[in-house]
């Protein structure tokens, strides 16, 4: 007679197996899913809809609970020992077994109890992934068994993400919803206008049926122009066409590609020309990625409509080359489609004309559209074509917004240093519209001048627009003859080729260049030249200094290099008499103080003077950058701890002490921001509490990391004045924390004199087995790590807290109640990084003499009114609750 278990078992495996796509291990654990619904609601596999396998499949830790209660089988810590080759062994035996009807040494109610134990003992192991064959010494970890390494997983857990994702490709179609992989924009919501990847999907689910809903709740998406991904609804997204990844033709009205690393428009007003040859010609593009060749023409031939015109002025904007054909009136500028002229400032510098079969070209030296804006004008489509790729090159991948920056920018030295300052700070380009570009002959670069509309969005989500004006980059040359007081100090300065005419009042400057860094050389081989060329004069390079870079102004974004060199007085004398017996227009020399009173220069100008010509200027350690970076971290850092201290009710006592307290996490935030180098928004609380377990912890960090970062918070190692060091306010913040606790006046804690460094070795590694008695008794850093650490506490996610009651969940101690002493903190010995969250902590247990330490997934939540003696009850973090409980 056959049991309801083995038909259960038989019919759940029949039922898997009817998914032949699906790996041996999936099928193993989908078996096991019916059989565990199978049991739960009484019924035939064959009856169970995959909603409800999906159902299950949504909590993976919940799944194995039900599964470990309803099979009898060995606890997860013995499995996780076993080596990947020895779990692959048990599972292909537990295999073999089902049909040889071996159950191995399983004591349970035979026979098909047996099966699924030792299936389910497989399952349980180690998950590997194969190594290569040759396998390098500083590979060979313990965690490498033979030909494969353990992949983190189990077999059971990873075999649950791949049928998870099969059930979700066989669930999406049937309800008429997105499928996984599809290219997707954002159309609402904080990320509308975004594009990416569907990566996966959350259901409904209906906890009374246990089956989820029809159609997806929520997805995953992984965006294109950052690697970040979020939740977006499904009413929220836009489906796009999957296009070739080397060539695609669009039509005006068209969605646009989300990347591409070349981009050509033909356009043409009234009937199209033959642009076959064109396309073709295009096709045979061999670059770094995807041609987009964009037609101003709809696809069905007829006029263009208001929106597809629309189309065409964006798809100009975006592209990296326009071809048009000439119009018949040399004067006119071409059309890019019905009504709508080229614009000169917008798309001449890259417009390629075709002249009008059956006209000829303007005729040398009369007036044209296309002299006039130095446009090419190519007598075939293939000519044109050709020109148009020998300026593409090879192209440039772009994604997002930085597809609307055509390539003539994208290349630009300006626009590389602007946009590595937006990665920097992750800000993403969201849109982009160049609104002009300027050519020069002697630039050295296709542009020298561009001007470009920004979109932003920063790292708090926040969008704003900006105006960006930038050129390649300048170099001045400071010439001066140097006198007492500084400010009778000579320069020389030159008038632009305008106002050396006498038709203009503009500004004199300083001799400059645009700074050609592709033509090799450094910058005083370039300012050599410069004054060779410009001022005759020939100085050993040796005597020429560079002087630190700039921006003119906040509006560019380009930088300003500057070098100085000082004259002898002969030298001086000789240029003076020069400049006195030349013509008009030359250079000019003027005191630094006349041109203070009365500037004939810009401001940038005279910053640029006196920087390079005062005497004895103070020397900079950091990147001006960098050093306005940490003053923004050390105020975000005040700011973050700020929020954590306030007092509800603050008096005189109450607001020094939380000042203390304040000071104290800035300084942990700051100093991990600096040891870290991360954000400050970015360090982890958990990192945090784990300094603070005492003072000692908290000065080693301090210490050891802002010393060696420029800030003097070891008096005794420092070569500055006791006044220089009070100007810098981290230190003046770290003396006062290290002052004497004055225990009669709370309100006045600040007594004593500073603290003069560790005793101990500075390169000492943080003791992470447990507390030390810090070696300042009395200190106010001392007094404030207690009330620190229960701020810091409020705050924690994912974790237990101090004092906090607990429940054991599975092990050894299963069911007792008990409560947290601290976290188990362990230390990385190859990287030193602290595991945050704790992944064990040392418990208390109720009738246990000594505390233990349990792993975190064996521990829950508890409440049952009891509270540990001599301390406050402490507020549950974690956000399931007490499991046992419910």
């Amino acid at each position: 007679m056959v049991s309801d278990s083995a038909r259960r078992w038989d019919d759940a495996r029949a039922t898997a197996r009817e998914f032949q796509r699906f790996d041996h291990n999936v099928r193993d654990v989908l078996a096991l899913i019916y059989y565990l619904i199978t049991a739960q609601d009484d019924c035939n596999a064959d009856q169970v809809p995959l909603r409800s396998v999906r159902y299950r499949l949504s909590n993976s830790q919940r799944l194995h609970q039900e599964l470990h209660d309803l099979l009898p089988g060995p606890a997860r810590e013995e499995d996780w020992v076993r080596p990947v080759e020895k779990g692959m062994a048990d599972l292909t035996q537990a295999r073999l077994a089902e049909h040889g009807q071996d159950y191995g040494p399983f004591t349970g109610p035979p026979p098909v109890e047996g099966t699924i134990w030792r299936l389910w003992h497989a399952l349980n192991a180690q998950h590997g992934v194969p190594l290569e064959d040759t396998l390098p010494s500083d590979m060979i970890t313990d965690d490498a068994y033979g030909r494969y390494q353990s992949s983190g997983m189990t077999v059971f857990e990873y075999a649950v993400r791949e049928l998870t994702r099969q059930v979700d490709q066989l669930l999406l179609p049937a309800s008429g919803a997105l499928s996984l992989r599809a290219h997707v924009k954002v159309t609402g919501g904080i990320h509308a206008g975004r594009t990416g990847r569907l990566r996966a999907v959350e259901w409904g689910t209906d906890d009374g049926q246990r089956t989820c809903t029809d159609t997806p709740a929520v997805y995953r998406i992984d965006f294109d122009d950052r690697h970040e991904s979020a939740d977006v609804a499904p009413g929220d997204l836009e489906r796009l066409p999957e296009w070739d990844r080397r060539f695609v033709v669009v039509h005006a009205g068209e969605p646009l590609p989300t990347e591409w690393a070349a981009s050509v428009l033909l356009a043409t007003a009234g009937p199209s020309p033959d642009w076959h040859d064109a396309v073709e010609h295009l096709r045979q593009w061999q670059g770094d990625g995807r041609m987009v060749v964009l037609l101003s023409q709809p696809r069905n031939g007829q006029a263009p409509s208001p929106e597809e015109q629309q189309w065409v002025d964006e798809a100009a904007a975006w592209a990296d080359e326009i071809i048009a054909l000439a119009p018949n009136d040399h004067c006119s500028p071409p059309l890019l489609t019905l009504g709508q002229p080229a614009d000169a400032l917008h798309h001449a510098a890259r417009l390629t004309l075709v002249a009008a079969p059956g006209h000829a070209p303007a005729p040398e030296g009369e007036p044209s559209w296309a002299g006039t804006h130095r446009v090419a004008v190519a007598p075939t489509i293939a000519e044109a074509v050709e020109a148009a790729l020998s300026r593409i090159g090879r192209g440039h991948r772009r994604t997002g917004g930085n597809r609307q920056v055509p390539l003539l920018v994208t290349r630009s030295t300006a626009f590389f240093g602007w946009y590595e300052e937006q990665l920097t700070t992750r800000t993403v380009l969201e849109e982009a519209r160049v609104e002009w570009v300027c050519r020069e002959e002697d630039a050295g670069e296709p542009i020298s001048w561009w001007i470009l509309r920004a979109r932003l969005r920063h790292r708090d989500r926040s969008r704003s627009e900006e105006t960006v004006l930038a050129h390649p980059g300048l170099l001045s040359v400071v010439v001066y003859h140097p006198r007492e007081p500084w400010t009778d100090t000579e320069v020389v300065l030159l008038p632009s080729a305008a106002a050396a005419r006498g038709k203009t009042r503009e500004f004199l400057r300083l001799p400059t260049v645009v700074n050609n860094v592709r033509a090799g050389g450094g910058n005083t081989d370039r300012a050599w030249s410069l004054l060779v060329e410009g001022l005759n004069l020939f100085l050993d390079s040796d005597r020429l200094r560079g002087s630190a870079f700039r921006n003119d102004s906040q509006l560019t974004s380009a930088r300003r290099s500057v070098v100085r060199v000082a004259l002898t007085d002969r030298e001086f004398d000789d240029l003076q008499d020069r400049l006195e017996l030349g013509s008009a227009g030359g250079p000019e020399v003027y005191r630094v103080a006349d041109l203070m009173a009365n500037p004939v220069c810009d401001w940038a100008t005279l910053g640029a003077i006196t920087t390079a010509v005062q005497p004895n200027p103070p020397t900079a350690s950091l990147d001006p950058w960098a050093a306005r970076q940490r003053v923004l971290q050390w105020r975000e850092a005040a700011r973050r701890a700020a929020t954590l201290t306030t007092p509800h009710q603050e008096g005189p006592d109450d607001a020094a002490d939380s000042a203390a307290v304040r000071d104290v996490i800035a300084m942990i935030l700051y100093a991990l921001h600096l040891r870290e180098r991360q954000p400050v928004d970015d360090v982890s609380w958990w990192t945090v509490l784990f300094h603070l377990q005492d003072d000692q912890h908290v000065i080693d960090l301090v210490e050891q990391t802002l010393q060696d970062s420029g800030h003097d918070v070891i008096p005794r190692l420092s070569f500055r004045s006791p006044d220089q060091r009070k100007a810098d306010p981290i230190a003046r913040r770290w003396e006062r924390l290290n002052r004497t606790r004055n225990t009669s006046h709370p309100q006045d804690p600040l007594a004593a004199g500073p603290h003069d460094g560790p005793d101990h070795r500075p390169d000492s590694r943080p003791d992470i087995q447990g507390s030390r008695s810090g070696s300042r008794p009395n200190t106010i850093i001392r007094a404030c790590i207690p009330r620190a650490a229960a701020a810091v506490h409020t705050v924690l996610e994912g974790g237990f807290t101090e004092h906090q009651r607990i429940r054991v969940t599975a092990g050894p101690y299963e069911g007792r109640p008990g409560f947290v002493l601290r976290p188990a903190w362990r230390l990385d010995p190859e990287t030193w990084q602290i595991e945050v969250p704790p992944t064990t902590y040392i418990v208390d247990l109720d009738g246990l003499d000594a505390a233990v330490e349990i792993g975190s997934g064996q521990l829950a939540g508890h409440t049952d009114g009891h509270s540990r003696p001599g301390s406050p009850p402490a507020t549950t973090n974690d956000q399931a609750g007490d499991q046992t409980e419910r």
